[in-house]
């Protein structure tokens, strides 16, 4: 992580020193030069996996809650990446004797306000809500509020101030949002574009209409390509998992639209066999390269496969550990933390050697060692 920040702040120093509001074509080459560097930097530190890690905040004592339950509403758990969350925060949790009930938010406000109704009504001491904005199902997180229950939102940013689910901060022990490696995993599609083009090509960026929180961690990536490769071509197609069915034929029509692409980077996993299709029936397979992100098993396979690219994953074993970090401290009326979860990058050099298995996805092991369980347990005060 530190050599991760290193260079962000050199990347933040150059740029600064490169920037005018008229470059030269010699100014836009120097630029160039200076942004595939900088990416190639940041593609090398992604591509290590993880053996150390720090406690992300003070200890608890996670045996109070023992007896308790929580409730986990991802947007959708037939998404892999939410139900392998949904697994790890089941034994995250189960450690300290608190159970874990899910329920499927299936990308749609009605369902997703049924669950946190469902919740409430149950007697729940806590809710994950994964990927699902305060504003798809404002009254029935209102309603969740009004009845004491702590709510922790993952994998969305901090609404504006005024916004539905608007907070001080990341929240207090009401009302919080992760800090998560969302806008890293979205902007590192770009790194990756922008170090394998070497400063020049043509990218179609597909950001996901969902929420404000997609479609933010999409314009990082934008902004990303535009300053570290000032010569290179955008051009976008909104895509949504809520119209899933229509995403094959939104990718064919923005390649058809747009010939000269080379780089095709949707968000996440989640619409990559849709995105696939498309690229299949615009006839452009083998003509551009495809880079996405959350590092599921299927995204993996595909790279083996030779039809993926690259895919920035984020481990989400880990990532139920600091879910149910934070839940438990929000129970315990104890402030929030940062969690710090690990991020990789797999391309075809990354995945030789590894297992592509369900139970390999499931263990977290493609990121490195899973010795934060340990961590965890000293910290929430089990060891």
């Amino acid at each position: 992580m530190r050599t991760r920040l290193a260079i962000i702040t050199t990347l933040a120093l150059l740029a600064a020193g490169c920037g005018s509001s008229a470059p030269s074509r010699e100014n836009a080459a120097r630029t160039s030069s200076t942004g595939v560097a900088a990416a190639r930097a940041l593609v090398a530190s992604l591509e290590k996996p993880v053996s150390r890690f720090q406690p992300p905040g003070p200890r608890i004592d996670a045996r109070a809650l023992a007896g308790k339950s929580v409730w986990y509403v991802p947007i959708s758990i037939s998404t892999p990446v939410f139900a392998v969350a949904n697994n790890s925060l089941r034994e995250a949790l189960g450690r300290a004797g608190v159970r874990l009930h899910t329920c499927s938010g299936n990308a749609d406000p009605s369902a997703t306000a049924a669950c946190i109704e469902q919740a409430i009504s149950s007697g729940a001491s806590g809710i994950v809500v994964d990927a699902i904005p305060d504003a798809l199902a404002p009254n029935a997180f209102a309603s969740a509020a009004s009845h004491h229950i702590p709510v922790l939102i993952v994998d969305q940013l901090p609404p504006r101030a005024g916004a539905p689910g608007a907070v001080a901060g990341h929240g207090g022990d009401a009302l919080a949002y992760t800090l998560e490696q969302d806008t890293e995993l979205v902007r590192d599609e770009a790194d990756v574009a922008i170090a394998q083009a070497g400063g020049k090509t043509s990218v179609l960026v597909m950001p996901f209409t969902d929420s404000p929180s997609t479609l933010a961690w999409d314009a990082a990536a934008v902004s990303q390509l535009h300053r570290l490769c000032p010569e290179c071509e955008l051009a976008s197609q909104k895509v949504g998992l809520a119209n899933l069915q229509l995403v094959a034929s939104q990718t064919s029509s923005a390649l058809l639209a747009h010939p000269d692409v080379k780089y095709v980077l949707p968000e996440f996993d989640a619409v990559l066999q849709e995105v696939q299709q498309g690229v299949q029936q615009a006839g452009f397979a083998g003509r551009v390269k495809v880079i996405t992100a959350a590092g599921d098993l299927a995204g993996l396979q595909a790279i083996r496969s030779g039809r993926l690219q690259a895919d920035i994953g984020q481990d989400f074993p880990y990532e139920g550990f600091a879910d149910a970090d934070e839940i438990m401290r929000m129970m315990l009326k104890e402030p929030i933390v940062e969690e710090h979860v690990p991020i990789r990058l797999f391309d075809a050099h990354d995945i030789a050697g590894l297992p592509l298995t369900v139970a390999a996805e499931d263990s977290g092991q493609w990121y490195g060692s899973n010795a934060y369980i340990g961590m965890f347990e000293r910290l929430w005060g089990l060891r």
